[in-house]
């Protein structure tokens, strides 16, 4: 089988759920990502928190902590007190600048991830993101009802994400959209929805390529499930997994035969599980 090319990235975007009444929103199921840190948050507030209520998800939204603006002696310094710390204590310091100071009801975002490549949970994914930011050429707030939001922690104004950083970056994004059947075109950056910077020049920088690469991800993961491996997935697409696709369609020609690297062939994959190698 001739290895699939990877499908462009599409500028469709999906219109996000309108939230239903109080009382009526069913809600997205819960979220685990392997690995994932669970922090004790003893700081919320639940009547902030209710207009939030999300019915489901439908976009993924990519953050980043920022701290600095374009202030690098700043950066330098609160950079070096914030590595002194655990995900788990920046997670709830997080937690506590949005309750008490921006009236958010808790931390903005689903999870966190740090430069060491932990992976934290915070706002449960029934609750939309929350932030402050406006529209683009206006005041109103933006509204992220339908988003699932994570943070690279730190300010990507003045660093770039290492290597773990960035793989973890990709499986939380990939195991959101693997559990919502996000489609790729609705893997954008926060600033794509709103007048801010976030998430930082450095991550803007790889910000056509990070949604591929959770596609990628996704396909390598369902792969390596099947037992059509060896593969690791990295996001990359390269001959392992070509071999494990092979693999997968010849055992599976009559159901299964992709002709690109795309939703349709992760989403086919996602909806039935009897698609296997051995």
């Amino acid at each position: 089988m001739k290895l699939p090319k990877i499908a462009a990235l599409s500028v469709l975007l999906l219109c996000p759920a309108a939230l239903w009444a109080e009382g009526m929103v069913p809600e997205p199921a819960p979220l685990k990502v392997p690995g994932e840190i669970t922090v004790e948050l003893s700081e919320i507030d639940q009547k902030a928190l209710r207009p939030y209520a999300q019915p489901r998800i439908t976009h993924i939204t990519f953050h980043h902590e920022g701290f600095a603006g374009t202030d690098a002696a700043l950066f330098r310094k609160a950079s070096a007190a914030r590595d002194r710390q655990s995900i788990s204590q920046r997670v709830r310091n997080i937690n506590h600048d949005h309750v008490a100071n921006a009236g958010l009801g808790m931390i903005a975002y689903h999870y966190a991830v740090d430069k060491t490549g932990q992976i934290a949970k915070g706002r449960p994914v029934r609750y939309a993101p929350a932030t402050k930011s406006t529209v683009h050429g206006g005041t109103e707030k933006a509204d992220f009802t339908g988003h699932f939001a994570v943070v690279a922690l730190g300010d990507f104004n003045h660093e770039t994400l290492t290597d773990v950083a960035r793989l973890s970056y990709i499986r939380v994004m990939s195991e959101a959209q693997r559990a919502y059947r996000v489609p790729t075109a609705n893997i954008r950056p926060h600033l794509h929805y709103a007048s801010t910077s976030c998430p930082g020049e450095h991550i803007m920088a790889e910000a056509d390529d990070l949604p591929l690469r959770v596609l990628v991800f996704g396909l390598q993961a369902e792969l390596a499930v099947r037992g059509c491996g060896p593969v690791e997935p990295d996001g990359v697409w390269g001959k392992a997994s070509g071999r494990a696709l092979d693999r997968l369609v010849s055992a599976n020609r009559a159901s299964y035969a992709p002709d690109a690297i795309d939703d349709a062939a992760l989403f086919t994959l996602l909806d039935d599980p009897a698609l296997r190698c051995k």
